[in-house]
């Protein structure tokens, strides 16, 4: 059989793996690929900020996602299963959610590792295909392509300017990425608002402003459209900014005491899910872990063979994932974290919640810096000439204004027919195209892979939300079609015709339809099948060979003895060892998320008497240390004493997380004292959180995490006396927590003789 070459269109993830697994899954010259990227470098929107010396790869460049925005999945799940995220950074230590910049270099290693040089040709944009037939019936397609040029001007204005190449293949592979151009609605009025309007995808994460011109446009409300991922996404970074500017010690700053406001208008509720969700491990223990490896875990399927479900959800599938969300995530979280609650008097809607992934966004509805609106923007009425515009949106308890806004995020997706422009008209008819839904554009055999009808043309990645080990799941498949002799026999099968007929319901406008946020969400039930038809026997979990676990790419393959195969695996299995640092990690990430907003607190004598009341806010800011990874300023206002004269006090201390942004190891709480001297910040005194095992307590409802605090320096730790933490959880909230330290001196300047006494110790409880 002679070697088929293969046109793969695309140098992201899907690209990428789709070449590896044609060349080294299947016998040498079983195939040859050819990867075609408009961009010079691999890795499609992931940006890659390599180390000097690596070939090949440049820096990121324009287009790619913001270097430092974190995965919303943890490194287990962003991984093929041939390569361990400690091989592609060369080091053990690494972030479980890593940076966009360090997933461009996973790609970058991956390349280097797996895909020779001659197979890339970065820089060639392809602008067309057809696919020929020859007299013996035989199909092929000819990819045309123009060099160096990454524009997305018009193919005419192209072809004035540029030479066009072409090159025939037996097979063509669209690798080419489901989010191509960013989708910006057609809003009444939009087109005369003078401020400004930027998409999600373009907003800096960091510490500037939204606003391009701040000497001469005014700062006014900001303004989210858009209730998925990125709406949250969007939100919460805007209102970081915010809370940043609202703790300013600068006086110089017009912000410090603002009251601009973000508003998120989403059009149906939502579940906002934290990065780290509990875990039971026995009856005793309780251990955090990434979201995705607990949502993920095969012991929440029913017993019996795992099938792909695709379709319209059932109300009985709708509740029991609104019931499984309330029971791991607590009612104390549902208040703020799930936007139904909100907006009580809203009608009941039709159609399913979505989930976003934010660690801040609750806290930052329950202080009012986030203000959500459930509804839909119904026009925009701009002042000529101002920047200033006001918004109507119409809710089910009828029209809404929004006044003095200056800025408008459009948090509202994207469309993915740029990335199937160069597919002949008669083959995208054969594929049910339609520009009348980004959701479902077409309609696919086989999990998204192929349509039976043209089956030298294969798909990998192009869906929404696509995973990882599902794009080498439909590499694999692929790879398996066509290396039979005579591919195209293939037929469609019955429970295909089921599939597509599902598709085709979920793409019909009916309120009765309740499509779920992602047409091929069933992320578990398409790695089950996937390995079923594959013959791949998924890798027991642990030792003791259970079949339950995490569904991850390292646990479906057929080389089970791969370095890189069990370097995965056991780095997974280390996280669920309390013991390890890698879980201490974890509970400092979770127990830092949980203490963001307002608490109310009392301090207790060593004889139980009452001594101190008032409250407290942790409140979020960019870090004032490149060691922090987060930060939040705790300021503490003591209530005035009931009889005296005396002004109610206020303190500073900085809770900062360290070791996030590089590693998950030696991630830690540190606790400074602020002094402010004129306009700037003194810290002293730092201790660090020592975050012990958890245990479940009934008492509350929940399950308690202790800590001790010791000074940061270990010189000091000898004489000084810990303070001990306790923080007690219901689902994935603090509910209340209790501080047990020596007496500060306040406390000390109120005792007669203080120096004569022993260093008593005091204990505070905080509530919500």
């Amino acid at each position: 059989m002679r070697e088929k070459k293969v046109a793969i269109i695309g140098a992201g993830p899907s690209g990428l793996v789709t070449a590896k697994t044609l060349l080294h899954n299947w016998p040498r010259g079983t195939y040859s690929p050819t990867i075609f990227d408009a961009r010079h470098e691999v890795g499609g929107l992931w940006p890659n900020q390599s180390p000097e010396g690596s070939a090949r790869q440049p820096t990121g460049s324009p287009g790619t996602l913001d270097p430092c925005m974190r995965t919303n999945l943890s490194r287990f799940t962003v991984a093929f299963s041939d390569l361990s995220w400690e091989s592609a950074l060369g080091r053990l230590d690494v972030p479980m959610f890593p940076q966009a910049r360090q997933v461009g270099q996973y790609l970058a290693a991956y390349t280097n590792r797996y895909i020779p040089a001659d197979v890339l040709r970065l820089g060639y944009r392809v602008v067309r295909t057809e696919r020929l037939v020859g007299a013996d019936a035989s199909r092929r397609w000819r990819v045309s392509w123009i060099r160096g040029s990454t524009q997305k001007d018009s193919q005419e204005t192209t072809q004035q300017t540029n030479k066009i190449e072409s090159e025939d293949f037996d097979l063509l592979v669209v690798a080419s990425g489901y989010f191509s151009r960013p989708y910006v609605p057609a809003l009444p009025g939009l087109e005369h608002f003078t401020g400004q309007v930027i998409h999600s995808s373009a907003l800096e994460k960091g510490r500037s402003s939204p606003t391009a011109n701040k000497e001469t446009t005014p700062r006014g409300h900001t303004v989210v459209i858009g209730g998925s991922m990125s709406g949250v996404e969007a939100a919460s970074a805007l209102a970081l900014r915010e809370s940043s500017l609202r703790l300013s010690t600068d006086p110089a700053s017009d912000s410090a005491q603002s009251d601009h406001k973000v508003y998120h208008i989403h059009s149906r509720p939502f579940w906002t899910l934290p990065t780290y969700l509990p875990y039971e491990t026995s009856e005793l223990t309780v251990s955090f872990l990434p979201l995705d490896l607990v949502m993920y875990d095969l012991s929440r399927r029913p017993p019996g063979p795992i099938e792909y479900g695709i379709g319209p959800l059932s109300e009985k599938q709708i509740a029991k994932t609104n019931g499984y969300f309330r029971s791991l995530l607590g009612a104390e979280h549902e208040r703020y974290g799930h936007s139904q609650k909100q907006f009580p008097s809203a009608k009941a809607n039709s159609q399913p919640e979505w989930v976003a992934i934010g660690n801040e966004y609750p806290e930052f509805v329950r202080a009012g810096v986030i203000q959500p609106i459930m509804g839909r923007v119904s026009s925009i009425h701009s002042q000529s000439d101002t920047g200033i515009a006001s918004i109507e949106i119409e809710t089910d308890e009828g029209y809404r204004v929004l006044e003095d806004v200056t800025s408008i995020v459009m948090a509202t997706g994207f469309t993915p027919f740029d990335s199937l422009s160069f597919l002949p008209e008669d083959v995208l008819s054969t594929l049910e195209y339609t520009t009348s839904d980004p959701f479902l554009p077409l309609i696919l055999d086989k999990g998204g892979t192929l349509r039976s009808e043209i089956p030298d043309l294969g798909f990998v990645g192009f869906y929404r939300g696509p995973y990882w080990g599902v794009m080498e799941m439909q590499a694999r498949f692929l790879g398996k079609v066509w290396a039979v002799e005579h591919p195209y026999a293939i037929q469609a099968e019955s429970h295909t015709k089921d599939q597509r007929e599902n598709l085709r319901i979920l793409r019909q406008p009916d309120a009765e339809v309740h499509r779920a946020q992602f047409p091929m969400g069933d992320y578990v039930g398409l790695m089950e099948t996937f390995a079923k038809d594959l013959n791949i026997e998924r890798i027991a979990f642990s030792d003791d060979e259970s079949p339950a676990g995490p569904v991850v790419p390292a646990r479906y393959t057929h080389e089970k003895d791969h370095g890189e195969v069990r370097c995965s695996l056991d780095s997974l299995q280390i996280i669920s060892h309390q013991e390890h640092p890698m879980s201490r990690a974890v509970a400092s990430l979770a127990v830092f998320r949980a203490l963001h907003g307002k608490w109310t607190f009392a301090r207790f004598s060593e004889t139980g008497q009452r001594t101190k009341s008032g409250t407290v806010a942790f409140i979020p800011r960019y870090p004032s240390d490149p060691r922090y990874d987060r930060e939040y300023v705790m300021e503490t206002r003591r209530d005035a004493p009931p009889a005296g004269n005396q002004a109610a006090s206020v303190g500073r201390t900085v809770f900062g997380l360290s070791g996030g942004s590089t590693g998950e190891f030696n991630t830690r709480i540190e606790v400074h004292d602020v002094t402010i001297d004129g306009d700037k910040e003194a810290h002293q005194s730092a201790y660090l959180l020592h975050l012990t095992p958890f245990y479940r307590k009934q008492e509350m409802g929940g399950y308690v995490i202790y800590a001790r605090g010791l000074p940061a320096n270990p010189t000091e730790r000898l004489n000084a006396l810990e303070v001990k933490y306790t923080f007690h959880f219901q689902g994935v909230s603090i509910i209340q927590w209790e501080c047990d330290g020596p007496e500060d001196n306040d406390d000390m300047k109120e005792r007669i003789n203080a120096e004569s006494r022993p260093r008593l110790r005091r204990r505070t409880v905080y509530k919500r």
